[in-house]
C-alpha cells in the first residue's frame, strides 16, 4: 500500500521531471520547480512564476498521456492561457495531442479509484 504509493510517486517525479526538462529545453524556457500532489480537480498547473505542479497519479496513465500533460503545463511558461496560440504551442511541443487529451477526459477519473493505504 504505502510503499507502492511511495514508489509510484518517485517514478512519477522522475518521468515528469524528464518530460518537463525536455519540453522546457525545446521551448527555451526554464521552470522554477516541480511539485507533486494528489489533486482531484486538475492534472497539472503552471504558476506565473514558473512553478509546475502535477498529480502523481499520472504515472498510472499511459506514458503518452503523462507526456501530453507535461507539454501542456510547460507550454504555459510561454502562454498563460488556453488561446489558440497556446494549443498551437502544445502541438509544436508534443504533436497530435487529441488522443491523449481524450484519454484523460474519458479515463482520468478512474486513476483516483486506486487506494494505497491512505
Amino acid at each position: 500500500g504505502v510503499k507502492l504509493r511511495g514508489y509510484l510517486r518517485a517514478l512519477a517525479r522522475d518521468r515528469l521531471a524528464a518530460a518537463s526538462d525536455g519540453y522546457a529545453a525545446q521551448l527555451g524556457r526554464d521552470y522554477h520547480h516541480l511539485t507533486l500532489r494528489d489533486t482531484r480537480s486538475r492534472w497539472g498547473s503552471c504558476s506565473s512564476q514558473g512553478a509546475l505542479m502535477y498529480s502523481w497519479r499520472l504515472i498510472m496513465a499511459p506514458p503518452d498521456v503523462l507526456q501530453y500533460v507535461a507539454a501542456h503545463e510547460v507550454a504555459h511558461l510561454s502562454e498563460m492561457n488556453h488561446a489558440p496560440a497556446f494549443w498551437a504551442l502544445v502541438g509544436d511541443l508534443y504533436g497530435d495531442y487529441a488522443p491523449a487529451r481524450s484519454w484523460l477526459k474519458e479515463n482520468g477519473a478512474g486513476l483516483h479509484n486506486f487506494r494505497f493505504g491512505d
